[in-house]
């Protein structure tokens, strides 16, 4: 099912990371698995890097060239592997991109898989003959039970 995703829809996670020797900056980048892509990473520059913050999308190659291009301006390449995907968040003006890239990064997540969740439950409920918004309503109740 994964090997589906990656190929039809570019099902990636698209990460935020640091480095301790190039302070100053995070990398915007792709994976299908962020914590052998940050093996690598550390492994080809000093310091020590490490993700910060990732999330799962659809189309991630595009979505990672998007939020390039936003912060292009505040783009400090560094040496190693991955080095040219690191940008400067020390810029006062280069914060409104970061609030961008966050806001983005979670709009993208939260609508696909919500998009995702509708698709699988509608079609759930169209086998079963189940009418929708009370499928949706069980669902609801049944977590507020969790709670």
């Amino acid at each position: 099912m994964k090997q589906l995703l990656y190929a039809l829809f570019g099902y990636r996670f698209i990460y935020l990371g640091m480095s301790t020797r190039n302070l100053g900056r995070l990398k915007i980048g792709i994976a299908r698995n962020v914590g052998l892509r940050w093996e690598s990473i550390d492994r080809s520059m000093k310091g020590k890097q490490f993700p910060v913050f990732c999330l799962p999308t659809f189309h991630a190659l595009w979505f990672e060239g998007h939020l390039h291009r936003v912060m292009r301006r505040f783009n400090r390449p560094v040496e190693g592997d991955g080095g040219t995907e690191f940008f400067t968040y020390l810029s006062p003006f280069s914060w409104l991109g970061w609030i961008y890239v966050l806001c983005a990064m979670t709009w993208a997540f939260l609508i696909s898989h919500l998009l995702l969740y509708l698709l699988f439950s509608g079609i759930w409920c169209w086998y079963w003959e189940i009418e929708f918004l009370e499928f949706q309503k069980g669902i609801v109740e049944m977590v507020r039970g969790w709670m």
